[in-house]
């Protein structure tokens, strides 16, 4: 049985004022936008020093682990703008890890308690996590790929104990391929007819298609599932009652 990871007061009141902060600063960025944060305002604050905003970047990631506004999307692209292909791509894989970080180790002090209400809010989940798809690795890749909220598969993936090595390795793969499309589209940006951008936002419009349909197929076969066992459930009743009868 895996060890629950429990947090102490003052671990949960430096958490607190994390988020505070983050929330001041994403509303700060948020007013200065007029509520409207896109690539273009992300560009307009570009520091001219290359490290300074590419940890300014690294920042954002860092926001967007605790924001559900902000599209993840639009760093990716972002990034792609500021920065040669190489470095973005590369940037944005570290990002996109300290994205899916926090809120798994949310889910993980929270514990087993959280499992069955994110699973009846979420049906989509539901679906997916009821069917059999092999170990931690996978499980946490193909969450990835379903379009659920990255927020809620952190917070039940950590919940539901999984090992931090896999998850974290499944989650930035299974992010990879809009991580790739969404960077290629940002670097080409200022052209939307080149190759380049055709060829991502195509390959960004399958993924999102392949997603649906997993979707569709997980949902299905959930439901059969479920048909299944309530069949069975039926047909098990009548013996039950026959032999507390005979017991009686």
């Amino acid at each position: 049985m895996k060890k629950q990871v429990l947090w102490s007061n003052r671990q949960k009141l430096i958490w607190g004022l994390c988020l505070i902060a983050a929330w001041c600063l994403i509303g700060l960025i948020l007013y200065k936008s007029n509520g409207n944060l896109t690539v273009e305002q992300l560009v307009n604050y570009r520091p001219k020093n290359p490290v300074v905003a590419a940890l300014a970047m690294l920042g954002l990631f860092l926001l967007k682990s605790v924001d559900f506004i902000m599209y993840s999307g639009v760093l990716y692209a972002a990034s792609g703008i500021l920065f040669p292909l190489p470095a973005a791509i590369a940037l944005n894989i570290v990002g996109a890890a300290i994205m899916v970080t926090p809120v798994y180790f949310i889910g993980r002090s929270l514990g087993a308690p959280v499992l069955e209400a994110l699973k009846r809010k979420y049906p989509k989940l539901n679906d997916f996590v009821s069917q059999p798809i092999g170990g931690e690795l996978m499980l946490s890749l193909l969450l990835r790929s379903v379009g659920l909220s990255l927020h809620v598969g952190s917070l039940y993936l950590g919940a539901a104990q999984v090992c931090f090595d896999r998850y974290l390795l499944g989650s930035v793969l299974g992010l990879l391929p809009m991580i790739i499309t969404d960077t290629v589209m940002g670097t080409s940006v200022h052209d939307p007819k080149s190759p380049a951008f055709v060829i991502a936002l195509a390959a960004k419009l399958s993924i999102s298609a392949l997603s649906l349909l997993i979707a569709l197929i997980l949902r299905k076969r959930g439901r059969q599932k479920t048909a299944q066992t309530d069949e069975a459930d039926r047909a098990a009743a009548p013996q039950d009652t026959e032999k507390i009868a005979k017991n009686t």
